[in-house]
């Protein structure tokens, strides 16, 4: 009873420190010249453990304090982009004022770009990367901003690697969307904190990178942006407004968002040809400019309310929509054993969602080693989707099909981790648990697919030494799965995670990652719901899908100049039981629909390289370029392809002034018995700064264009051979205009740091091709 007694006044001395062993150091940091530095870093920690820290940043008048500390010997580190180090170690048995701190001048200049080492900070799990204020001035927004990043591109509202992986963005550990950086102002931004690998909360999403954007919030005071970018050829936008205000510990935002589409200009162009029962069927249609629209809104309000080195606690209400309509008419060739007709193809295609998202986050720190992260995220999607199809022959319907899927669907996705500090490493351990409930109310029986996935992990990251960083992990990823036949699957997979990073010396780097993850099939993939493309070929759902377990390899190399970057990779992932467009038969009709594969197989090199050749980084050259080979195996039948990529691109900065040029090759890629290829794109903006906050930019898309085009034909099957090629006219030599406005109001206060976010965003709409 002693011993229980004596752990239990051990906890509660190590979770509950006493009031009067806290005390406060405040001070405020200056330049040479006396003048106060905003944003500067201030991190206090024990001599004994590097862990145990506290920080933030300065304000608009050069101020910090810092609360809450126990006694003891520590080290105050004050850093910022331009200034050396200041350091100071201290004894604290009461509060101290430390006064005014001069930050010494850096031997580098301000003006001149130095992109290595004294720009780039490196960690045990990522980059952190500080802009200069000519720097800050280059870019209209926040996200525009990120693209200061290696290996980063921001096209319209979205942020992916330039291998076409997503990105995931926070914004000062809060997990947010690219549309709410595009409304925040670049001068806005402290620091970059960049994760080349995205950390095992984020794992099993696909991720390329993580990025946390950490800017000066205000204490008393908040934010307006405005971003809108519209074209002025066609119907083309994409709009956002934001408003956040702070007051006290607490911070209220308000977000809308709008994209639309318009074209009256849409073609769609097909060749089909197969055999059954001794029949060829053949089909050239020819297609005709036809209307394409869609309106996609999002409505979120949040409500944050923290306290530094405590607790977090974040709310956010969304409510998103979708509406999108195509249709295509088309001349059609029919040839049937060598018989010859002539008709009239035409087709409509709506598909539509509302969605409500209720996302709730708490964290709680105890005593800067213990630290809980709890997430629960509501979602329910309401979809619809409609599709009809008829060729007409002299008039009269020849032949006619029709799909109309009706799904209603929530899920809840819950997750917890903890994390604990040592001094040279972090352990960690965690839960997701996610739940997801279709409902077909087209159909009378048989209509419901219940999806339950929970994957536990454990796992430690730090440092070896001063060169090796390290993380490690291992999860289990368990799978039940009952289709709308219901019949119940179960599946558990183990998921290992190693990451090894070794500085080679100040600028250079080298990093092998190896992690297992799974991928679920998503709901309209599991949905039957028949229907004919033609009059012996059939398209339809596999409710009998399984997960497929992804292993991925990857050894990158990173070297940083004092003007130029290099980013060399060679990767191989192995993906058992993939899921993808399939081809069956079954003597009387072909199927296109879902399977697994055996595997599939890609294995890429890549070469990123980053130039500034000019000093007040005037002039930033890019270009990434890859290639690849991609093997997959079903059944008998084994195909491959071999492919490559260019993406190089421009940016001038000159004053009020900025030129961007970018351009992107056409990319082929196997998914499945299908390849399909990534248009081409490429583009020229001027943008111009009239008066601070406001950036006006005007832009043509695709110049020299005759259309946007994307093409999917069948690939790795003897049953057929189809080649459909969608084009917009519309999209051609498109002129648009872009007006950024933004700017805030209120003084500074610390920043807050967030570790995960969970989304459903499967909605269960048929994505067509």
């Amino acid at each position: 009873m002693r011993r229980l007694s004596a752990i239990f006044l051990m906890l509660c001395s190590a979770l509950c420190s006493p009031v009067w062993s806290q005390h406060t150091i405040k001070g405020v940091v200056k330049n040479k010249e006396t003048q106060p530095i905003s944003g500067a870093s201030i991190i206090i920690h024990l001599l004994q453990d590097t862990l145990n820290h506290k920080g933030c940043i300065t304000d608009d008048n050069g101020q910090f304090i810092i609360e809450k500390i126990e006694s003891g010997k520590y080290s105050v580190e004050i850093s910022f982009l331009g200034y050396a180090d200041y350091r100071q170690e201290l004894v604290l048995d009461q509060s101290l004022d430390l006064g005014e701190i001069i930050l010494a001048e850096n031997n580098m200049i301000l003006n001149e770009v130095v992109v290595a080492a004294s720009m780039v900070k490196r960690f045990a799990d990522k980059k952190e990367y500080k802009l200069t204020n000519i720097e800050k001035k280059q870019y209209s927004s926040a996200l525009l901003a990120l693209e200061h990043l290696p290996k980063i591109q921001v096209i319209d509202y979205n942020v992916n690697s330039v291998d076409g992986k997503a990105v995931k963005i926070l914004i000062n550990g809060i997990p947010s969307t690219p549309t709410d950086l595009s409304v925040i102002s670049s001068e806005n931004i402290s620091k970059l904190d960049y994760y080349t690998q995205p950390p095992i909360q984020y794992s099993n999403m696909g991720l390329g990178a993580v990025i946390n954007v950490i800017t000066k919030e205000k204490h008393n005071g908040g934010s307006v942006g405005i971003n809108t970018q519209n074209a002025v050829t066609t119907g083309f936008g994409n709009n956002a407004m934001n408003f956040k205000y702070n007051w006290g510990n607490s911070q209220l935002g308000v977000t809308y968002n709008i994209n639309y589409r318009n074209y009256n200009k849409r073609i769609l162009d097909e060749d089909i040809s197969y055999a059954v029962e001794g029949t060829i069927y053949q089909k050239q249609k020819n297609g005709k400019k036809s209307p394409y629209a869609y309106e996609q809104q999002m409505a979120e309000i949040s409500f944050n309310n923290s306290k530094s080195d405590n607790y977090i606690f974040s709310t956010k209400l969304s409510f998103n929509s979708l509406n999108r309509r195509r249709s295509s008419a088309q001349d059609i060739i029919s040839t049937v054993n060598d018989r010859i007709f002539e008709k009239i193809g035409q087709s409509s295609d709506k598909d539509k969602y509302i969605s409500p998202v209720l996302d709730m986050y708490f964290s709680k720190t105890f005593n800067a080693r213990h630290e809980l992260t709890m997430n629960l995220v509501g979602t329910y999607y309401k979809s619809d989707y409609d599709y009809q199809y008829s060729e007409l022959s002299d008039g009269l319907t020849d032949f006619e099909t029709a799909t109309d899927i009706n799904l209603d669907k929530y899920s809840l996705i819950g997750e917890a981790i903890y994390n604990y500090n040592m001094k040279t490493a972090q352990l960690y351990v965690g839960s997701r648990y996610m739940h997801n409930n279709s409902t077909q109310q087209n159909l009378s029986s048989n209509n419901q697919t219940l999806t339950n996935e929970i994957y536990s992990y454990i796992g430690a990251t730090g440092m070896l030494g001063k060169k090796i960083n390290y993380s490690v992990s291992a999860g289990v990823n368990g799978n039940i799965f009952t289709t709308i036949d219901n019949k119940e699957y179960k599946f558990i997979y183990f998921r290992p995670q190693v990451k090894l990073g070794y500085f080679i010396d100040e600028s250079s780097d080298l990093t092998f990652n190896y992690e297992v993850n799974t991928d679920n099939p998503a709901v309209s993939s599991l949905t039957y719901n028949p229907y004919y493309k033609d009059a012996n070929y059939l398209f339809a759902g596999n409710p009998n899908l399984k997960p497929s377990n992804n292993h991925d390899l990857s050894l990158s190399y990173f070297k940083g100049f004092k003007k130029f970057v290099l980013n060399a990779e060679v990767a191989y992932s192995y993906d058992k039981d993939a899921i993808a467009p399939v081809f069956q038969s079954d003597d009387t009709n072909i199927i296109e629909t879902f399977g697994n594969l055996d595997n599939a197989q890609n294995m890429k090199a890549s070469l990123f390289l980053q130039w500034y050749p000019f000093s007040n980084n005037i002039l930033r050259l890019r270009l990434y370029s890859e290639v690849f080979h991609q093997i997959n195996v079903f059944g008998n039948e084994k195909w491959n392809h071999t492919g490559y990529s260019f993406i190089p691109s421009i940016n001038l900065a000159y004053k009020k002034w900025g030129v961007s040029v970018f351009y992107q090759t056409e990319k082929k890629s196997l998914v499945g018995q299908t390849m399909k290829t990534i248009p081409s794109m490429a583009s020229v903006e001027v943008s111009y700064c009239p008066i601070k906050n406001l950036t006006l930019t005007g832009g043509i898309r695709y110049p020299f264009y005759d259309s946007w085009k994307q093409t999917t034909s069948v690939s790795g099957t003897s049953l057929l051979q189809r080649t459909e090629t969608e084009r917009i006219i519309n999209n051609a030599n498109m002129v648009y205009i872009n007006i950024v406005y933004n700017f805030t109001f209120g003084k500074n206060k610390p920043n807050l740091k967030l570790k995960m976010q969970n989304k459903d965003n499967d909605s269960g709409i048929l994505n067509r091709y």
